[in-house]
């Protein structure tokens, strides 16, 4: 156990939590893994320190357990009640120190005596992400709350620094050869920050973590585990100065140490922070090694590195992630596909193309519904701010993940493909009258009344996907989305053509053609007649897989 003025991050309570009754508590790393199965979720100031602390666990977990090695080892933990925690107690013991928060040598992820020539301090809106820097006045914290914080919030926030820290100009620590003018210019935000970060999503914490452990044998398109992708805590400290390598697993990316920090405080409170630049890392063809994100093909990245470039794809905060569907999925976008000569435009997350596999060797029945858990960072100032946090939760039948049945997965997709369609003549259709009325293009008309749709289509996909599951009827299931979806755009049709002004009925000559409401009612109707026909009468049944 700690001494009086230590603060051990394996003992002592910080990980915010969400327990089964939906009250919040604080918890240890040992406290969490040892009732996994009481909580539902990691919490925190914001989804990003969740997100980042799931993580740091995650690594934690499969160093404790050295695994699971394949599939088998996975199920081994996945069948049993609660996490073997003989053998993390094990791990924790040999590495008990290195997890002292305030250690004089070697603390928790920072750098011991890390400092800059004029000994300065920066104030805690430096880490605290609920702070904009600069801007307080975006905030309900006080001035006072962040004048001193708890070790653990301090902790938390630590964690996140390294995740999602934005770029920018840092302190010049003194020992770092890149400093210039006693300062440390921008490398890049954290890594977590330029992901679009996706988790599979249990029942509860347990099930959550144990579906986000990927075995070591699957290095056809994640590596993780090997002799060499291991935490900071079981490397030397870092020093002020950086690490110019290549990350070497998915653990190395889990805790990758984007920054070089020392928290300045105690146990009885943290009162502000040296924070200075860590490890550089560029995100080009990581997708062998980061598994939760959906990567893109970049043809300027593939034109100037002069091979196949893959890069992250990051979440949009203007768009759900039900709409970003296709490159989520292993059915449609799967790392097992793709054999002919042209790139795939997008790999699917490893993760979630491992939980496909674990589906297809009937690890998990077709019956699970797991979540996928979307949480990114969004920056703007050249990525010297955070502008916006991505936070959203897809519910979805396991069996639309599947790589070797891609009949659901298709249909999510192309029931995606049906909304983008009607919101793209629903955006024509108020274009089209807002310049019958006299506005010049672009006017914002149109792309008000397409989110109006997408906004009004959200909860109705979220029900209408979980609907996909093994024995269903699927054309009768994509007969009905397309009804869902055209009888919402109807109705928005019908309030932009309610709203339009006298002027707009009588039109105007655009680009060589007339314009008014009629014509244009006429146009929008032709086009959702075509695009969202009635089902055919022939059907495809999704059928439970037999061995």
């Amino acid at each position: 156990m700690n001494d009086h003025n230590g603060f051990n991050l394996l003992d002592e309570p910080w990980i915010v939590v969400l327990d089964n009754n939906g009250r919040e508590q604080e918890v240890s790393i040992l406290g969490l893994l040892d009732n996994a199965r009481r909580f539902i979720t990691i919490g925190g100031e914001v989804p990003t320190q969740a997100f980042a602390i799931f993580r740091m666990v995650l690594a934690f977990l499969h160093r404790a357990l050295d695994g699971p090695a394949d599939q088998d080892g996975w199920l081994e933990l996945w069948s049993a009640d609660q996490l073997p925690m003989g053998r993390i107690r094990a791990y924790a013991g040999r590495f008990h120190h290195r997890f002292e928060l305030f250690d004089p040598v070697a603390p928790f992820f920072q750098v011991a005596g890390l400092h800059t020539a004029n000994n300065e301090v920066s104030s805690l809106e430096k880490i605290v992400s609920d702070v904009p820097n600069g801007a307080p006045f975006f905030t309900t914290r006080s001035a006072a709350s962040l004048e001193r914080i708890s070790a653990a919030e301090a902790a938390r926030w630590l964690v996140h620094a390294h995740a999602f820290d934005p770029s920018g100009i840092k302190s010049g620590a003194v020992g770092d050869p890149r400093v210039k003018g006693g300062k440390g210019y921008p490398i890049g935000t954290g890594w977590s920050g330029q992901i679009g970060g996706i988790l599979a999503q249990g029942r509860d914490l347990r099930e959550t973590l144990v579906l986000n452990l990927i075995g070591r044998d699957v290095e056809s398109y994640v590596r993780i585990g090997a002799p060499d992708d291991v935490p900071p805590w079981e490397r030397d400290p870092d020093g002020p100065s950086s690490h110019e390598r290549p990350p070497r697993g998915a653990i190395d990316l889990y805790t990758w140490q984007t920054r070089r920090v020392r928290l300045v405080g105690s146990r009885e409170g943290v009162v502000g922070v040296v924070l200075a630049n860590g490890d550089k890392i560029q995100p080009q063809n990581l997708h062998g090694l980061e598994p939760h994100s959906a990567w893109r093909y970049s043809e300027p990245q593939t034109k100037k590195y002069k091979t196949t470039v893959y890069m992250p794809l990051a979440h949009d905060p203007n768009r759900s992630v039900w709409r970003g569907l296709e490159a989520l999925l292993p059915s449609v976008s799967g790392r097992r596909g793709g054999s002919g000569s042209e790139p795939q435009p997008f790999l699917a997350p490893g993760v979630l193309q491992w939980i496909s596999d674990l589906v297809a060797h009937d690890l998990l029945p077709e019956t699970y519904k797991p979540g996928i858990w979307a949480c990114g960072a969004d920056y703007a100032e050249q990525n010297a701010t955070i502008g916006d946090i991505v936070a959203d939760t897809l519910p979805l039948s396991i069996l639309i993940l599947r790589a070797d049945h891609p009949a659901a997965g298709r249909a999510a997709v192309e029931a995606v493909n049906d909304a983008d369609q009607a919101a793209a003549e629903t955006r024509k259709l108020a274009e089209n009258i807002a310049q019958a009325a006299g506005a010049e293009p672009k006017s914002g008309a149109g792309d008000w009344a397409r989110e109006l749709l997408y906004a009004q289509l959200d909860e109705p996909y979220r029900r209408w996907v979980a609907t996909l599951v093994p024995g269903v009827d699927i054309d009768a299931r994509r007969s009905r989305w397309r009804q869902v979806v055209s009888e919402s755009a109807r109705r928005i049709a019908a309030e932009v053509i309610s709203a339009a002004p006298p002027s707009a009925w009588l039109g105007r000559e655009v680009r060589g053609r007339l314009i008014n409401v009629s014509i244009a009612e006429a146009w929008f109707n032709a086009a959702i007649r075509r695009l969202l026909p009635p089902a055919g009468a022939n059907t495809t049944t999704l059928e439970v897989a037999t061995r």
